[in-house]
């Protein structure tokens, strides 16, 4: 499950964030419900896409994802145009992580969620966005090799939607550890690879491992290439060489507040409890960045 890799890290951020340190000796502790996941339009919603249920966790504890994943709700996904609901339901090998197959994410359809816990109902709703078409050679289903011949115009992605306005996310996120990490373009020949993973990363997957841009789907009109709308997503977003994984989607409303709001944990669109519940329409690209031969 790929998108959840950093999820250890969004709620060790949502524990901090929702237990308020009054006495430095002994941290308040508030135990609440998290909801981390997005619905992918014209997807399943499997194991790939599915949605994370879990508690936050005393900020004194060691932090683990089968402690935190909640193994005993009621999942419930509706659709609001067909009003139609789906049961979400977890593995025992896998408690918290909640789909089901059988469920097919629709474009331009408003989905709702409900969350019961004990005595407890979270909710929230998402409206998926319009389909977001993309024409590029690169391959969606196969492993791309890159070589930084031309990192101005190397393969970009043209994107087609109906919405003008639409906010697009353009995701690069390098897969490799900083002790194999190399940049494609040092600063200096003697400082090739970073030293540390907080150069790397930040400690905390951030830039220059993992590179976002939000930018709204009518400022990416390119004269260059007949008024299409391109992403020249080489020249900005790739930075090391190796494994890189290029997600380029369409965002709702509840991921846009998520990542932009000052208080990103309160901002998904979760009532009742805290993380974030959207949807994207998109692809995902995986990168082998090689050197020149």
């Amino acid at each position: 499950m790929k998108k959840f890799t950093n999820a250890g890290i969004l709620l060790l951020l949502i524990c901090w964030a929702a237990g308020c340190t009054k006495n430095p000796a002994g941290p308040e502790y508030r135990k609440e419900i998290t909801i981390w996941g997005f619905l992918w339009g014209d997807r399943p919603v499997d194991r790939e896409h599915a949605i994370l249920i879990t508690r936050t966790q005393p900020l004194d504890r060691v932090y683990t994802l089968g402690e935190a994943g909640v193994a005993d709700a009621i999942v419930t996904l509706t659709d609001e145009t067909l009003q139609e609901s789906y049961h979400l339901t977890h593995t025992d090998d896998e408690p918290g992580f909640y789909y089901n197959e059988n469920v097919r994410v629709r474009p331009n359809t408003t989905y709702t969620l409900t969350v019961r816990v004990d005595r407890e109902t979270i909710w929230a709703a998402t409206t998926v966005p319009p389909r977001l078409i993309q024409t590029t050679g690169l391959c969606p289903d196969a492993i791309n090799p890159v070589y930084p011949k031309n990192l101005g115009y190397e393969k970009p992605i043209f994107v087609q939607t109906e919405d003008e306005n639409r906010l697009i996310l353009v995701d690069m996120f390098c897969n490799e550890p900083f002790e194999r990490a190399e940049y494609i373009a040092p600063f200096h020949e003697s400082w090739k690879y970073p030293s540390s993973q907080d150069e790397y990363d930040g400690g905390r997957n951030a830039e220059p491992r993992h590179i976002m841009a939000l930018v709204p789907f009518r400022d990416l009109l390119s004269p260059e290439f007949g008024n299409r709308h391109a992403i020249f997503w080489y020249a900005s977003m790739i930075v090391f060489y190796g494994s890189n994984t290029l997600t380029v989607s369409a965002i709702d409303d509840n991921y846009h507040h998520y990542l932009t709001d000052e208080h990103p944990h309160l901002s998904g669109g979760v009532e009742g409890g805290i993380g974030v519940f959207g949807s994207v329409y998109g692809e995902k690209y995986e990168l082998a960045v090689r050197k020149a031969e």
